[in-house]
């Protein structure tokens, strides 16, 4: 009746004004459209031990397992130890591609130009972290002209010792991987230039040459990588420079 309500009411009233006395009470409230919030439930203890109500029951089947597990992400421990038996990198090279999160970057290079690895990885690893000293954006490089210098790399348009120079090219003065080649004149030289250059050098030293045999190879290695100024490969440097010395000692 009218006074059971009013004596509830009452009771109510009273323990929540002494509920008010030891600070706001704990609760699950609902966030409003309005930006206000109204009350859902006490906030339960630490001690509650029933399920979530708000959440519906979610079975975890043996598949819904396996996918899991089959598609859980690489540790990096893993992942170092992967590209150094894939790939043949060191320990430090590894180590640094997986702390750079250079990793994913560095297999598409190595798929995508079938330039060697470690050549990539040392770029990625050493040369950008060198760049960067020097103030160069090159967390804004874009990958296509990472891509792009690997290419010519790989179609020996550019040495090895080119290609930092090239991404300088690109960093400063926005220039594409081509064009930095071409108008800071690091394009390779071919054979039949280097050849000729060779001749020069070997013709000029024939002193050298009769009296030392093949111990001349090693100062005039240095002579003709000086001139190329790595323009050329070193390997057919050496090639062609010994075919050369070998004539004159017939």
């Amino acid at each position: 009746d009218e006074g059971v309500k009013a004596r509830n009411a009452l009771e109510e009233v009273q323990r929540r004004a002494k509920i008010a006395t030891e600070g706001v009470p704990e609760e699950t409230r609902k966030a409003l459209d309005d930006a206000n919030t109204e009350y859902l439930r006490p906030l339960p203890t630490a001690s509650r031990m029933y399920v979530e109500t708000d959440i519906p029951t979610q079975v975890v089947s043996s598949e819904l397992l396996e996918h899991v597990r089959a598609n859980l992400p690489e540790l990096p421990e893993e992942k170092k130890t992967r590209i150094i038996n894939d790939y043949g990198l060191s320990e430090d090279l590894s180590h640094q591609l997986v702390r750079q999160d250079r990793v994913k970057q560095f297999e598409e290079i190595v798929t995508g130009c079938g330039v060697e690895p470690t050549t990539v990885a040392s770029l990625l690893a050493y040369t950008l972290k060198e760049l960067r000293r020097e103030g160069l954006d090159v967390d804004n490089l874009p990958d296509s002209h990472l891509v792009g210098t690997f290419q010519l790399l790989k179609q020996g348009k550019i040495s090895k010792d080119a290609v930092s120079d090239v991404l300088v090219g690109v960093l400063k003065e926005k220039w594409t991987p081509e064009e930095a080649a071409g108008n800071l004149n690091l394009l390779m030289l071919s054979e039949e230039d280097v050849k000729g250059i060779i001749m020069e050098i070997v013709a000029s030293n024939e002193k050298m040459v009769i009296e030392r045999n093949m111990g001349a190879m090693g100062p005039l290695m240095g002579t003709a990588m000086k001139q190329l100024k790595g323009k050329a490969d070193g390997k057919l440097v050496n090639k062609l420079l010994k075919e050369e010395i070998q004539k004159y000692l017939k």
